[in-house]
């Protein structure tokens, strides 16, 4: 019971700092009065594990080094991938503190005052999920851009595979692969161009019909909404996340590596980066981060295997 009350406050003493850092960093208003509504919550649920340690004459200890380069870490992590991918990696491995309150109340050897502040906690861990998800409204972007960059990655490490096999200058294989990538960018940013245009075409479509049927039925009072169109938001994203990605497996031939020096150097770059990008979907997706990872390079691997073994073939065949 001493390890479990020890555990708790540290891990609310944790979350209580991580909040109040990224709170105090945050630019957007609205934002950084989530987070500082959070930091607020888990400093109470801290000084619930104190007050309970006080009671058992339990001794408890402050953050660890362990702890302090954590949140070091997190803090420098925020500014390179953002809000979203930050605080899925913060409770990446964590067990969900709803559902721990709930156990934790249910468990032997706390008393009924405790297990109704035990119940408490939890409540207000379902209300702090509620909030933590208002600090992720670009999480939809986040996970487009990701998508985008990882079906860069492997179109075009497909084709520059292939390519490889039919072309023995690395100059060739570069600019053909280039032409698959900017081509791919300008069919995606179209597809997603057309999709979101859709999305807030039935969006207004609904809107329209909701104030028409307001005013049939005597309401005048209509609702204001300023929402931004995501149709050029969504271009811009997929497009410049493909390009990105689309340019990886293309570097060691435009640094001039040829045959298999630079089919293998592109296999590498590739399936490395397609490993992280596979690991931040799983993150967003709340799957494990190296399953996704490990399995969208050996995908990505296995598609570029098939196309150089055809521009072999090609090539085998004098075509």
């Amino acid at each position: 019971m001493d390890e479990i009350v020890r555990k708790n406050y540290r891990a609310e003493l944790f979350d209580h700092r991580f909040y109040s850092s990224l709170a105090e960093k945050e630019e957007s208003p609205k934002v950084k009065d989530v987070l500082s509504e959070l930091a607020r919550g888990e400093l109470e649920h801290s000084n619930f594990w104190r007050k309970v340690a006080e009671r058992r004459g339990v001794r408890l200890e402050g953050l660890g080094i362990r702890d302090r380069v954590r949140l070091f870490l997190l803090s420098k992590l925020r500014r390179v991938v953002g809000l979203t991918v930050v605080l899925k990696i913060a409770e990446f491995g964590e067990e969900e503190d709803a559902e721990k309150y709930y156990a934790l109340s249910k468990a032997e050897g706390f008393t009924d005052t405790e297990r109704k502040g035990l119940e408490d906690i939890m409540m207000q861990e379902l209300v702090h999920e509620d909030l933590l998800i208002q600090t992720q409204l670009d999480v939809n972007k986040v996970r487009d851009a990701i998508y985008a960059v990882s079906d860069g990655l492997i179109e075009v490490l497909a084709a520059v595979s292939g390519l490889a096999g039919l072309f023995p200058s690395p100059l060739f294989v570069a600019l053909g692969g280039l032409i698959v990538g900017v081509s791919g960018m300008i069919s995606m940013s179209i597809g997603a161009y057309l999709s979101s245009k859709s999305e807030e075409d039935i969006r207004k479509n609904a809107e329209r019909k909701a104030r028409l049927r307001r005013t049939l039925e005597g309401n005048m009072v209509e609702e204001k909404r300023e929402e931004q169109s995501r149709a050029e938001e969504s271009v811009r994203t997929t497009a410049i996340s493909y390009i990105l990605g689309a340019l990886i497996p293309v570097i060691p031939f435009f640094l001039g590596l040829e045959g298999l020096a630079g089919l293998l150097s592109s296999y590498l770059l590739t399936g490395g980066t397609t490993f992280v990008v596979g690991a931040l979907i799983g993150l967003l997706s709340d799957v494990s981060p190296w399953r996704k990872g490990a399995v969208m390079s050996g995908l990505a691997l296995a598609a570029a295997l098939v196309t150089h073994g055809l521009g072999l073939l090609a090539h085998t065949a004098g075509l």
